[in-house]
């Protein structure tokens, strides 16, 4: 079930000049959360998509833009990185529709409100749709998830995550496992953390 996070204005545009340099599998999707069923609403932890930095050096995720499409081409919302947001390599970012001044634990940045729905809500990720990392307006990595599970996470399950892997549907897999300290991040997922290998 969707809320409004916060009260805004709805558009909001990216300086022309901020444009990182960051090159095409330097980061690398390697899990997504979306929205949840009614029976996990106590676990929730917002949607998010989880990038891995696969460069060999620190980058700076400032401009950085996530394009959400459906695969039909009937809707598409887009996520801009709207601050200073170093990651380490080797390290894990969470992006999420969280507002950036007031983020849980396991988020690193939050982008509403960017990708609204007609309500003023956050837009819920679509099921059978495209996500695309954009810097510069280079695509740098694509993933489609056909179906986000609505209990747990959609997880690349190969360790480093690398831009061959995350290309391959078969190393994707639902990741619903009960185990995680839910006073820390939530249940289920590894945000943040190496992912459970798939079955």
């Amino acid at each position: 079930m969707l809320a409004v996070l916060l009260a805004g204005g709805c558009g909001r545009e990216l300086d022309d000049d901020i444009c990182p340099p960051i090159g095409v599998g330097d980061l690398v999707v390697s899990e997504v959360r979306g929205e949840q069923s009614d029976d996990n609403s106590n676990l929730d932890q917002g949607q998010w998509v989880e990038l891995y930095n696969a460069s060999g050096g620190s980058v700076d995720l400032h401009g950085l833009q996530l394009l959400f499409r459906k695969v039909d081409g009937s809707d598409e919302g887009r996520v801009i990185v709207r601050r200073s947001l170093v990651v380490a390599a080797g390290e894990r970012v969470i992006l999420s529709w969280f507002g950036d001044d007031g983020l849980p634990s396991h988020v690193d940045y939050g982008w509403f409100p960017d990708f609204l729905n007609s309500s003023g809500n956050a837009q819920s990720l679509f099921d059978n749709g495209v996500i695309d990392v954009l810097a510069c307006e280079l695509r740098i990595d694509r993933v489609r998830p056909e179906a986000l599970p609505s209990a747990g996470t959609w997880s690349l399950g190969v360790e480093p995550p690398d831009e061959t892997a995350n290309d391959d549907a078969a190393a994707w897999c639902t990741d619903a496992t009960d185990d995680v300290d839910p006073a820390t991040i939530g249940l289920p997922g590894t945000p943040g953390a190496s992912n459970r290998p798939c079955p």
